[in-house]
């Protein structure tokens, strides 16, 4: 039997500390929000911050790796312990890509594009370990990735780099990620999604765009 140890109060108040700043950095950028904003919205005051964070770049390194392994879990672990067929898979991951873009639109009425990317892009000339941890989180990706790749070369029996495979299906959803957040248009992610499966062969494939059931 697998048994959760609970939390104690300073690693939940960590926690909740880095869940609403890496909101607010995706929504406003690194250098549009300020220690004084995170505590607020946070509802803890500033010295709590500082208690478990050296400054607010430690805050954003906390961001990076949470939004990360969110999405880790939550849409690539999740969609291959859904799904076995590697067209299911990759269907599977922009479904809830874009379900999670369309959320954002109708709640917010704007898309902020990918979270971990934003604050790379932002930081990582200042910030090397920053972006260090970003490309540790897109080369984890690359590697569901290259597996969907290889799996779908050999259930069709067709030659080719399943290396290059996954690194072009890496591209595609960057792509998708900075067209919908240019155009603030979510169906941009169907695009992504409609290349990335006729890409490995399957391009009758079906994308959901409702939240797929859990």
């Amino acid at each position: 039997m697998n048994l959760v140890t609970p939390l104690t109060k300073g690693e939940r108040t960590r926690a909740h500390i880095v869940a609403t700043a890496a909101d607010l950095f995706w929504r406003y950028n690194f250098h549009g929000v300020s220690v004084d904003r995170i505590a607020d919205a946070a509802e803890v005051n500033k010295a709590t911050v500082y208690r478990y964070f050296a400054d607010k770049s430690d805050v954003a390194l906390a961001a990076v790796r949470y939004h990360g392994e969110l999405t880790l879990r939550d849409v690539f672990e999740a969609n291959f312990k859904r799904f076995s067929r590697p067209e299911d898979r990759l269907a599977g991951i922009y479904s809830d890509i874009f379900c999670a873009h369309q959320a954002l639109k109708d709640e917010s009425g704007d898309l902020f594009g990918c979270p971990v990317v934003g604050l790379a892009l932002e930081l990582g000339q200042e910030m090397p370990a920053l972006r260090k941890e970003a490309q540790g989180i897109f080369g984890r990706i690359e590697e569901f990735l290259h597996t969907i790749a290889s799996d779908a070369l050999a259930s069709q029996g067709k030659p080719g780099s399943a290396k290059v495979l996954a690194r072009t299906l890496v591209q595609l959803l960057h792509g998708g990620f900075a067209s919908a957040r240019l155009t603030s248009e979510p169906d941009r992610i169907l695009d992504a999604a409609t290349a990335s499966l006729a890409l490995i062969g399957f391009p009758h494939t079906h994308v959901q765009t409702e939240p797929q059931a859990a």
